[in-house]
């Protein structure tokens, strides 16, 4: 009865698994965290040394200094450049990956995904200056969109552009080079009117969200 069950319950689950795996979708979604994960696990290490919960040992990093600066700012510094921007390094995997699987040019696949993310991005920062009554914009790359809480915006500016991208691709509106000119080259030259389609899109979609 139990073995019955068993099979029964794998004979309904294992397709669905099965289609889950195959779905290019979430295999550049898993395949783009990936990238990002050796990053997380040593920006951890250093977050968790600088931060070990042993007081004289916070104290110790704090009094610490080199040329000016304290040791736990140096710490601070690996771990801004890891958890605070990981967004980043999660879309440009993801675009890479995503447009292997749409079997177009992968490393344009990742400039698309975060040029397209980076021009519905503000940016400005609200900042309060000391003793002012109000804050003021300072043109800056806000944290919040690079960092974990714009992460679902990136998925998606990845996926659309990078559709795009294939899209005027398939269509033939590209610049073919004649044969003697390198690979690269004419991959760039190929690239011009795709990226351009992508830049229109995303700059409509801007104006419409502004």
């Amino acid at each position: 009865m139990k073995k019955s069950f068993m099979s029964k319950l794998e004979s309904k689950l294992m397709p669905v698994a099965q289609a889950i795996s195959k779905n290019k979708y979430l295999i550049s979604i898993r395949d783009g965290f990936l990238v990002s994960m050796p990053l997380l696990v040593v920006g951890s290490m250093f977050m968790l040394i600088s931060n070990f919960p042993v007081q004289p040992w916070i104290d110790l990093l704090k009094n610490s200094t080199f040329n000016g600066a304290s040791i736990a700012s140096y710490f601070s510094s690996v771990t801004n450049a890891t958890f605070s921007i990981m967004a980043i390094f999660i879309v440009i995997g993801i675009g890479y990956n995503y447009a292997k699987q749409e079997k177009t040019s992968a490393i344009f696949g990742a400039v698309v995904a975060v040029l397209s993310w980076f021009m519905l991005m503000p940016f400005t920062t609200a900042y309060k200056p000391e003793g002012a009554k109000t804050a003021v914009q300072v043109a800056s790359i806000p944290l919040d969109w690079v960092g974990s809480k714009g992460i679902f915006i990136g998925i998606i500016c990845a996926f659309i552009s990078v559709k795009i991208y294939k899209w005027v691709e398939d269509k033939g509106w590209t610049i073919k080079m004649p044969k003697g000119v390198p690979p690269t080259v004419g991959q760039s030259f190929a690239s011009l009117f795709p990226i351009g389609m992508v830049i229109i899109v995303f700059l409509l979609l801007g104006f419409f969200f502004h």
